[in-house]
């Protein structure tokens, strides 16, 4: 998905780096999760790339592809994985924050646990240095 002509190149012509495989323009940024749930439905793919997750319903989409088995990468802005797990339209994307009274064995048992859509984060922390944090569950 290329909201923003960000990932893919800009106009009709897709970047030679996007090689075969099939970009979805997304025609206005309200619609980005419509285009999310349509690529998996319709064109059965095994990896998706998402730019710029920041609305509830893109965050739902995601999650349901992930739910699909479809390998999700995707970028949602944020300082710090911590604002991420702050954010309450984002916290799912990464395995949310909730309050049990259970124990950890308790919670698995009932499967309680909300798995992440990423396995591993990487926060850019300026145009030439990322850090990778991975078993972010």
């Amino acid at each position: 998905m290329d909201t923003s002509n960000e990932i893919g190149g800009d106009g009709d012509v897709p970047h030679p780096a996007v090689g075969s495989a099939r970009r979805m323009q997304v025609p206005k940024p309200s619609l980005q999760h419509e285009v999310m749930i349509e690529a998996v439905e319709n064109h059965n793919p095994e990896v998706i790339v998402i730019d710029e997750i920041g609305r509830e319903l893109e965050a739902l989409a995601a999650r349901t592809i992930a739910e699909r088995g479809v390998q999700l990468i995707g970028t949602a802005h944020g300082n710090a994985l911590e604002n991420l797990l702050l954010n309450p339209t984002l916290s799912d994307l990464v395995g949310g924050i909730e309050s049990v009274t259970l124990s950890d064995d308790e919670a698995r048992r009932r499967g309680t646990q909300k798995k992440p859509c990423w396995n591993v984060v990487h926060p850019q922390l300026s145009i030439s240095w990322l850090k990778f944090r991975s078993a972010i569950a």
